[in-house]
This record gives structure tokens, sequence and C-alpha cells, in this order.
């Protein structure tokens, strides 16, 4: 990445460094594109706040951080679905969760299970807050495609969600 340029998109030898950096931290090769993702919105984020000084090396500590983060993430959500699968075991004697949680953690599920366009749109728009021209400018398509293509994520969802009857 450049030095003097750190808005820019980072050169092609970079994101083979950022992969590899993750590659070997243990993130997947399908979750390798949202992964690089990650690095940039977090160099866009700090570069607005300020300057970086060797933004090689930044974006290599940030690719590591992000394969940490991906491995307790994993962590995490296969024991929430563990309890999930728990909670809905027959016979279990235990207080009924909030409906709100469960259903948050089958969204969450459900989330997974998309193609990863769609996942990152829905993430962008829902998780992050980040607004249609917002989404756009980062992913660098028109408005119109980020909203025809969020509509489309957003009913993929709703169908997955209506098979389960939580729709």
């Amino acid at each position: 990445m450049r030095g003097s340029q750190e808005d820019d998109p980072p050169r092609e030898e970079d994101v083979g460094r950022i992969r590899a950096v993750l590659i070997m931290g243990g993130v997947p090769w399908q979750d390798l594109d949202d992964a690089v993702q990650q690095v940039r919105l977090k160099l866009l984020e700090r570069s607005s706040a300020e300057t970086i000084d060797n933004p090689a090396a930044w974006t290599a500590v940030v690719a590591s951080r992000i394969a940490v983060d991906w491995h307790r993430g994993r962590r995490r959500t296969e024991q929430l679905r563990h309890r999930i699968m728990a909670l809905r075991a027959p016979g279990v004697a235990e207080t009924p969760p909030d409906r709100d949680r469960d259903l948050a953690l089958v969204v969450a599920g459900e989330l997974d299970e998309l193609p990863a366009d769609q996942r990152q749109l829905l993430v962008l728009r829902f998780y992050t807050d980040l607004t249609v021209p917002q989404i756009a400018a980062v992913l660098g398509v028109a408005q119109g495609t980020v909203k025809s293509r969020l509509h489309n994520a957003i009913a993929q969802l709703r169908v997955r969600l209506s098979a389960k009857g939580l729709v």
C-alpha cells in the first residue's frame, strides 16, 4: 500500500500479502474475500483518522487480528448452536430462553448460509449501519446496484426464515 495515498485500495501484491497472512492464520478459502474486505474497511477507517507510517506492516497486523477474530467467532457460533440444540432437545428442563435471542441466533445462522456477496451487503447495511450511498462507495458500485442486490439478499433471507416458520 502506498504511504502517501492511504485511501487508495491496496495494490495487488498487498492483497496477496494480506491473503497470505489470513491463510497462515487459518482463515478458510471461502472466507478469504470477506476477510480481505474487513482489512480494507479497517484501512479506510484508520486512514481517515490518522496517517499510517508503515501500511504494509499495519495491514499484516490487522489481517492477523482478523484471523484470530475469525477463529473466536467460529468457536462462539458453534457454542451457541450447541446451546440452541440443547434447548430444543426434548426433555430439557430449563427455563425457556428469550424469543428475541433465539430469533437473532437463527437469523445469524441463516446469514452464514447465504452467499458471501449477499451476506456482505446485509452485514454492511444492518450490522454496521451503513447507508446505501456509503455501501456503494465502499464496494465501488452504483447505488441502484446496491439497492437491487440488497433487496435480493433480504428476499433470500426471508425465504430461508419462512421455511423454518419464523417469518
